[in-house]
């Protein structure tokens, strides 16, 4: 998974955060690269550290009240010591961000395609009317219906698939190197949401951009991915490609995720099987591996490292593989076919 010339590389990053019950650390160590023409996905439950490494990305957090070190380079370039003009100049040009929630995204007051424009003419010198011709152009392409009167018309006027389009849209807007999209597809139906998802696809080709694509949802990684990152408590706990993460992970947090997926293979009367407890507080974690209070191999008690040593993340067998447990490499993957495997769940 090691890139040539990546467009984008994050090392060691590092963002914590002041709060009166103590110091939340939201990333902690997290370092990964992506190029053009090639899907990252991040994935991990609420509160893992996917959202604030977005953000950091694109130079959204306040820095009177984050606390930030590591790198993130962009085309070599690192944007954490950037002042904001710079930033304000890279982001939605060369970096843009496809949110969540567009309804809360999108300002209800002004029309999509004043929006769009204004979101063009930031990083174009041209006149209104072009602009305009420009949203009308991107509407179309992301498979907008009657794109010139639909440019005229208000948010709450779309439908939640709509208005995600629209958000593509203004994200591709001005043909960004590196699109970041953060649980884009959450709040869709699977038809809709397998549409957008296509679409996301398409214009990568069209494009060459570098795609981030963050969530919780395994089948999403699986369509659209050809690396992924498995996140917890703020940290990388498992990296690779889709092929080695999906197919034979080797982190007891990723076999957690993926058997509570439902499988298209497995036996349809199967209980799914929830990972047991919850998230840890990223004010204070647990000692040695944050999963180890709910992870049914962790090796405690007479100087057993799981609740005393943070595992590093290190490299398997097979090249690009990289996993941070402290059950040795054999063990895991007998572990996994013996527990996981045989059940479907994660064929």
């Amino acid at each position: 998974m090691a890139d040539q010339n990546p467009y984008l590389q994050v090392k060691d990053l590092r963002v914590q955060f002041k709060t009166e019950d103590g110091i939340v650390k939201a990333v902690d160590g997290v370092s990964f690269s992506v190029e053009r023409g090639k899907t990252l996905g991040i994935v991990g439950e609420s509160g893992s550290g996917k959202s604030v490494t977005s953000l950091s990305i694109m130079g959204l957090h306040n820095r009177k009240r984050t606390a930030m070190t590591g790198e993130v380079l962009v085309e070599g370039r690192n944007i954490l010591n950037l002042e904001e003009e710079k930033l304000r100049e890279l982001r939605g040009k060369q970096i843009s961000m496809i949110f969540q929630d567009p309804l809360s995204a999108l300002h209800p007051f002004y029309t999509i395609g004043h929006q769009i424009v204004e979101a063009y003419q930031v990083h174009h010198k041209v006149n209104k009317r072009d602009a305009k011709k420009r949203a009308i152009e991107m509407l179309d392409r992301v498979g907008i219906p009657q794109p010139a009167k639909r440019a005229d018309q208000y948010p709450h006027e779309f439908s939640g698939g709509m208005r995600q389009r629209a958000m593509i849209a203004m994200s591709l807007v001005n043909d960004p190197n590196l699109i970041i999209a953060d649980e884009p597809t959450t709040a869709l139906d699977v038809t809709v949401q397998a549409q957008i998802l296509d679409l996301l696809l398409d214009l990568q080709k069209e494009f060459n951009s570098a795609i981030i694509m963050i969530t919780h949802d395994l089948g999403v990684i699986s369509q659209i991915a050809d690396d992924v990152l498995v996140m917890y408590g703020g940290r990388a706990v498992e990296k690779g490609t889709v092929e080695q993460v999906l197919r034979r992970p080797q982190h007891p947090y990723t076999w957690g995720l993926l058997s509570s997926v439902p499988s298209l293979t497995g036996d349809a009367d199967d209980d799914l099987v929830p990972i047991k407890g919850n998230p840890p507080s990223l004010i204070n974690l647990p000692s040695g591996c944050a999963f180890n209070p709910r992870c049914r191999y962790a090796m405690l008690g007479d100087g057993k490292p799981c609740d005393i040593e943070v595992p590093q993340l290190l490299q398997v067998q097979e090249r690009g593989h990289l996993v941070a447990c402290h059950l040795p490499e054999q063990e895991r993957v007998e572990t996994y076919q013996r527990d996981v495997a045989h059940t479907g769940v994660a064929k």
